[in-house]
């Protein structure tokens, strides 16, 4: 007969360490799929906000609104750097401030016009003298939208700092779940590691034996967390409107994005089965050699 396994592999501190590893490995995947979507929805909105410009003309009196607009557009028409010039028309505006007052109560009110502008390059437009020229219109004000896209650096940074910090807790939770479940396994089979060293087995030999159990666990427990984090996405994806936006929408870019950006996507999720199992082989590597130098 074959001889078995000298620790064996149905311990129930085994079996408690996959499933604890999975749940800590799918957490792990959840938060880099969140701290991928946040970095490209920063990266399109900031995108977007580099180049444009936003004109918004209100009513003054004693001005005509509808030629303060035509004076505006063709100043802006007229500049140097500036790529495209779309004048909204009032019932656009009015949509936009419907989210917040709703139709009626947008009836008889003074609704600005806007005029969306694009720069050929921002960093080249000479505001100040769009601004002087600007002046000449009744009414007028000229966003950057630079005030915003700070904003949004700025909370891209915070929600990146708060993932990044949310790994770290994984990992050192992961570390101590593999230490407690080390000392388990080593407890529960005292005996066999005494008559080991009785019959002169070095630690090196005892350790050996135990971690082939962590490698297969991490391997496990990795992919099972990857597993579930990828059917998570999935179903979040599957939620949404289809052409909608919104997390669903960025849950299907997740996983079904172009293969340029789906390889280091993917490559950071199955990141994770490779940590899990690194985690577990040196953890309990150090945790055993420490352990039997003292005969557990």
């Amino acid at each position: 007969m074959k001889p078995g396994p000298i620790i064996p592999s149905n311990m129930a501190s085994l079996k408690s360490l996959t499933v604890t590893m999975a749940v800590m490995s799918y957490l792990a995947c959840l938060a880099i799929g969140a701290l991928i979507l946040v970095d490209r929805a920063v990266a399109s909105w900031t995108n977007g906000l580099a180049r444009e410009m936003t004109v918004q003309v209100r009513q003054v009196k004693d001005a005509d609104m509808t030629v303060e607009v035509e004076k505006a557009r063709l100043i802006l028409e007229g500049y140097p750097g500036i790529k495209t010039v779309d004048v909204l028309d009032a019932a656009a505006g009015a949509k936009l401030l419907e989210p917040w007052l709703g139709t009626r109560s947008l009836e008889g009110l003074p609704v600005p016009r806007l005029i969306r502008v694009v720069a050929d390059d921002m960093a080249t437009l000479n505001l100040a003298g769009l601004e002087e020229q600007l002046s000449d219109v009744k009414g007028v004000q000229l966003d950057t939208h630079r005030k915003w896209e700070a904003e949004l650096t700025r909370m891209a940074r915070a929600l990146s700092v708060l993932s990044y910090a949310i790994l770290a807790l994984i990992s050192i939770s992961a570390v101590a779940i593999v230490v407690f479940a080390t000392r388990a396994v080593l407890q529960a089979n005292r005996p066999i590691v005494e008559l080991l060293h009785l019959i002169g087995a070095r630690d090196s030999y005892i350790a050996r034996q135990i971690d082939g159990r962590f490698l297969r666990t991490g391997l496990l427990s990795g992919f099972m967390g990857v597993g579930m984090g990828l059917l998570t996405f999935f179903l979040l994806g599957m939620t949404g409107v289809e052409g909608g936006d919104g997390f669903a929408a960025a849950s299907r870019s997740l996983l079904f994005a172009a293969p340029e950006i789906a390889v280091w996507s993917y490559s950071l999720l199955f990141a994770v089965p490779v940590a899990a199992t690194l985690i577990c082989l040196i953890t309990s590597r150090i945790t055993l050699m420490r352990r039997l130098g003292g005969v557990v």
